[in-house]
């Protein structure tokens, strides 16, 4: 029987092949175009996955990690890709270069998977590590890191009719 870190490692590893599969769907070139009738643009969507991953996977989880402080400007990021309680889902050309995004969307990735392998099912019960606001979906641990894919694959459907408004139709199957 699989435990619960395992089954929560398989989904998040899952989600983000959904994620990648998008990315690799549309050209660089238009990751900062907003479709008509839409309010965002896939910089701001994967932007946003790589401060939201970090959050529910890492922060709250085992506090804040030293090595995406190095690498990403969280304050920065969390002011333009946060979401929370903001209209704009959009960021201007070449804000953050697109290689970079991507960059940071596999590194917190990548480091999110290799905290998962430290945790414990005991863990997974534990309160959420202290933040200075209420989380929006979690009190403990377990919940945080369930929400994190349930979280991606829902902004896998915004990326996937951004992507679609752009003129590249959703592909299942190859």
């Amino acid at each position: 029987m699989m435990s619960k870190i395992e089954f929560l490692k398989q989904q998040i590893i899952e989600s983000r092949n959904f994620v990648n599969r998008l990315v690799s769907e549309l050209p660089e070139a238009l990751w900062y175009t907003i479709p008509e009738g839409t309010d965002s643009n896939f910089a701001w969507q994967i932007g946003h996955l790589i401060v939201a991953q970090n959050f529910h996977t890492l922060t709250v989880i085992s506090g804040v990690n030293e090595k995406v402080c190095r690498e990403i400007p969280l304050k920065e990021y969390n002011k333009i890709f946060n979401g929370m309680g903001t209209l704009h889902r959009s960021v201007e050309k070449d804000l953050v270069p697109v290689r970079q995004l991507r960059n940071q969307l596999n590194m917190v990735h990548a480091i999110c998977l290799e905290n998962l392998e430290k945790l414990t099912e005991e863990t997974l019960m534990q309160k959420l590590e202290p933040i200075p606001f209420r989380h929006p979906v979690a009190t403990i641990k377990y919940e945080a890191l369930s929400w994190s894919f349930k979280h991606e694959m829902w902004h896998c459907a915004e990326m996937e009719e951004i992507k679609r408004m752009l003129g590249y139709p959703i592909r299942w199957l190859d």
